[in-house]
């Protein structure tokens, strides 16, 4: 059988073009031999968890870049930080202001912490099937009709790119005294390029940002920073102790301060612009394509889009068709798909080579395209209406997952409540979550993954036709 590093090193060795995360794409740096560097909290080494000295110093130099009040290293990815940034915000029991589009760990933070959410529900793209911005007056008008809310948490950018209003976000709730999370997992080159604004200069309260996805770090690498009078700096520095493992990685720590310092020197500043100018004229080129449809921040929406990700789906195909392709008959990897469009992701990692072999991939589908349905056809784009689900919560995801559960037939779930997730990752977003009224919908939406190739992970025995259900009595007066 063949040994995970063994096929990780044979992998590297295809020509593979890597349109995913890591954004150092397999080549940007190098650390030599890993266990060269792989150390503990020996003396002069500093410690994450209690810095005084180097660790102390690249913290605050990664502050000061980003304007931060003060940056935490995250060697546990993104997720540690969601999960500090609520524990530190919301008291347990209490209620959480969250878009629904959030990713998973935000639901296990919920959990942790037994928290009752109050939704927010972004608007979908036309003719895309995406979830887009949530607005600042959606948020002024669930803070009123829900003053026991004790924070807000979005998502800007989402997987796709589309950023909210985060200053109109932030200014309603610090007027009734509120926080602001922000999982800007996707937008950590936001500080470095002329992309769009950081959601730090936007004023929220704690920001948390996954190096490894945009920028050339190392997998898991992640930041959080904190500029706000509402949390307590004592408080989210425990629970950041707890959430992260107790020997973290000196090579991951290197990895981040490495990523930081490249990108504020020289060589970092040309790369970006480089980097950002070749991704323009890419772009360009696509939009010429007559078969391929690449999403524009028009079309998208919100406060800004990250034209750093591209979001491509083909006339007449499915996204699960088009990323088959790419992967197999053009060695292009995208980074996943849906049933309608896939994401490739960019970064400051790809050189012009890079983004000519993808444009000659899809230009190529096009081709092929054309000459099949001949030159005259024109079809127009379907107009499909945007599907967004909207489950009733009846118990909270905390207060569901300890609750008594029965497996239950997919065709007698209807009505009954959710005892478990159901989700596809990437990219994370549940489809169902713990304690939701189980709808017709969402068993369609289920069914229809698993027809077209997508693995529904979270339940236990979907394959069998079962899901977990709750099988405790309640009241109608707890149904929210």
């Amino acid at each position: 059988m063949t040994k995970l590093y063994e096929r990780l090193l044979a992998y590297g060795n295809l020509n593979v073009s890597p349109f995913h995360m890591p954004g150092h794409k397999r080549k940007k740096f190098s650390f030599g031999n890993p266990f060269a560097v792989d150390i503990t909290e020996i003396d002069g080494f500093d410690n994450l968890h209690h810095p005084t000295g180097i660790l102390k110093e690249a913290m605050e130099q990664a502050a000061a870049v980003y304007g931060a009040e003060k940056s935490y290293f995250l060697v546990n990815g993104s997720s540690c930080g969601i999960l500090a940034a609520i524990s530190a915000c919301v008291p347990r029991g209490g209620k959480l202001l969250v878009a629904r589009n959030c990713h998973k760990s935000v639901y296990h933070g919920m959990i942790l912490r037994g928290l009752f959410p109050v939704y927010l529900w972004p608007e979908p793209v036309p003719g895309w099937e995406m979830s887009g911005a949530v607005g600042a007056e959606a948020v002024r008008q669930a803070l009123l009709a829900h003053p026991d809310v004790k924070a807000v948490l979005v998502t800007s950018p989402t997987y796709e790119g589309i950023c909210s209003d985060l200053k109109g976000i932030c200014e309603r709730a610090h007027r009734m005294g509120l926080p602001v999370i922000v999982d800007a997992a996707h937008g950590a080159h936001f500080s470095f390029g002329g992309i769009c604004e950081p959601a730090v200069s936007c004023g929220a309260d704690l920001v948390i940002e996954s190096l490894h996805k945009t920028l050339p770090s190392l997998t898991q690498t992640a930041i959080l920073h904190k500029n706000s009078r509402f949390v307590e700096d004592s408080l989210l520095e425990w629970y950041l102790q707890v959430y992260q493992t107790s020997s973290p990685s000196y090579v991951l720590m290197a990895s981040i301060d490495s990523c930081v310092s490249y990108l504020t020197g020289e060589e970092g500043k040309r790369d970006m612009a480089f980097y950002e100018a070749e991704l323009e004229k890419l772009r360009q080129k696509l939009k010429g394509l007559s078969h391929i449809r690449l999403l524009s921040g028009e079309e998208a929406g919100g406060a800004c889009y990250d034209v750093s990700k591209l979001v491509v789906r083909a006339e007449g195909q499915s996204g699960k068709a088009l990323y088959d392709s790419l992967r197999l008959e053009y060695g292009i990897q995208p980074e996943m798909c849906t049933e309608h469009y896939v994401i490739l992701m960019t970064s400051v990692a790809d050189s012009a080579e890079d983004f000519d072999r993808l444009y000659e991939a899809l230009a190529d589908m096009d081709r092929k395209w054309e000459k099949a349905r001949g030159r005259a056809v024109k079809r127009p784009w379907e107009k499909e209406r945007a599907g967004q689900l909207r489950p009733q919560v009846v118990f909270g995801p905390g207060e569901a997952m300890e609750k008594k559960k029965c497996s239950c037939r997919l065709e007698d779930c209807v009505g009954k409540v959710s005892g478990e997730f159901a989700y596809i990752y990437p990219p994370g977003i549940p489809l169902l979550v713990p304690g939701e009224r189980i709808t017709e919908e969402v068993l369609q939406m289920l069914g229809r993954y698993g027809k077209r190739g997508f693995e529904v992970l979270g339940p236990e025995n979907l394959a069998g036709g079962e899901l977990a259900v709750i099988v405790e009595n309640f009241t109608e007066s707890v149904v929210y």
